[in-house]
C-alpha cells in the first residue's frame, strides 16, 4: 500500500472540503448581512458599500510601479529550474497597512487593511529581466510575455467603490463641558507659572494673595477664554472606523466588487473547491480499494 499517495489524498480532500466550507460561509454571511449606512451604522459587525477616498495624510505609492494609491498588494517571483522540476520562488511580497477612507454619501469611515481579505479588481501582472522592476515594464504588455522575473501588483485607488465587512466603531468627541473644564484647568495653570501677573490682574484688595472670591473671578475669566476658542474652532465630529473582528467566524473582507458578484464568486470557488475534495476522496477510497483487493 503506497501510504505517501493515501497520505496526500486525505489531505487534498479534506483541505479542500475546509476551503470549501469556508467559502461558501463567505457567501452566506455576505447575503445574509444586510447593507448599513456610515451615519446610522450600529456597533459592531456591519457591510457598508460606498466611495474609496484619501484621508489627507502621507500619500501612498505602489512599491513596483511607483502609482499613487490608498493600498497595495505585491509579490515578486523568480523563475527557477532545478533538473526536471521549474518553479516560481517567491523573492519578496508584502501589502501595505495604513487606513484610509471611504464614504457613502451619509459620513465617512476610516477602513484598517490589516488583517482583511482584500480583493481589487487593479490587478497587474508582468515580467522583467531583472529583480528590480522597472516602472515602464509595467504599463508595456509586451514584457508581460518573458523574463526570468514576475511581478504582481494589487490596488485600490481614489474613487474605486468599495465593499467592506467588518466590526464597526464610533469614537464620539468629549462632552463639551468636560472639554471646557479640561482647557479651564490647563489655562489657570499657565497663569499660576505667572502669579505676579496674575494677582495683578485679580488682586482687587491688593493684600498679595488670592482669596475665594478673587479666585472664582480668576476661573470664571479662564471659562470665558475657554468658551471663546471652542466657538471659534471648528465643531469635531464622530469618527467612524471599520477593523478585523478577531473572530474567525466572522471574515474581515474589504473589496471592489459589488456584493452580489462577491457572494456569486465565492459560491463558485466553493463549488470548485468541494469537487476537488470529491475527487481526492474518490482517489482515496479507490487506493484503498486496489490495495484491499490486491491483498
Amino acid at each position: 500500500m503506497d501510504y505517501l499517495a493515501l497520505a496526500f489524498s486525505g489531505v487534498v480532500a479534506l483541505a479542500s472540503g475546509g476551503a470549501s466550507f469556508a467559502r461558501l460561509r463567505r457567501a452566506r454571511i455576505i447575503e445574509d448581512t444586510p447593507t448599513s449606512k456610515i451615519r446610522s451604522a450600529h456597533q459592531g459587525y456591519v457591510e457598508l458599500i460606498g466611495i474609496a477616498k484619501e484621508d489627507g495624510g502621507v500619500p501612498v505609492f505602489s512599491p513596483l510601479s511607483q502609482t499613487p494609491c490608498l493600498w497595495y498588494r505585491f509579490k515578486v517571483e523568480e523563475y527557477r529550474r532545478s533538473g526536471k522540476n521549474s518553479r516560481w520562488h517567491v523573492l519578496r511580497k508584502g501589502s501595505s497597512d495604513a487606513p484610509f477612507m471611504m464614504e457613502d454619501g451619509t459620513g465617512t469611515c476610516f477602513l484598517f487593511p490589516e488583517g482583511a481579505e482584500v480583493r481589487s479588481h487593479r490587478r497587474k501582472q508582468w515580467r522583467g529581466s531583472s529583480r528590480l522592476p522597472v516602472a515602464s515594464e509595467a504599463a508595456e504588455s509586451l514584457f508581460s510575455l518573458g523574463g526570468r522575473y514576475r511581478f504582481t501588483e494589487e490596488l485600490l485607488q481614489h474613487d474605486d467603490p468599495i465593499y467592506a465587512l467588518g466590526e464597526f466603531g464610533s469614537h464620539h468627541p468629549p462632552n463639551p463641558e468636560t472639554l471646557a473644564s479640561e482647557a479651564q484647568g490647563r489655562i489657570l495653570n499657565e497663569w499660576k507659572q505667572n502669579y505676579q501677573s496674575l494677582l495683578n490682574r485679580f488682586d482687587r484688595d491688593g493684600d498679595g494673595q488670592l482669596d475665594l472670591a478673587e479666585w472664582e473671578l480668576a476661573r470664571a475669566e479662564a471659562l470665558r477664554k475657554v468658551r471663546r476658542e471652542l466657538d471659534n474652532s471648528p465643531p469635531i465630529t464622530v469618527i467612524h472606523s471599520m477593523a478585523a473582528t478577531g473572530d474567525r467566524r466572522r471574515p474581515y473582507i474589504i473589496a471592489t466588487s459589488d456584493p452580489k458578484v462577491l457572494s456569486r464568486r465565492f459560491r463558485w470557488q466553493a463549488l470548485g473547491l468541494c469537487l476537488v475534495s470529491l475527487a481526492a476522496l474518490a482517489a482515496l477510497v479507490w487506493q484503498i480499494s486496489q490495495a484491499t483487493w490486491g491483498a
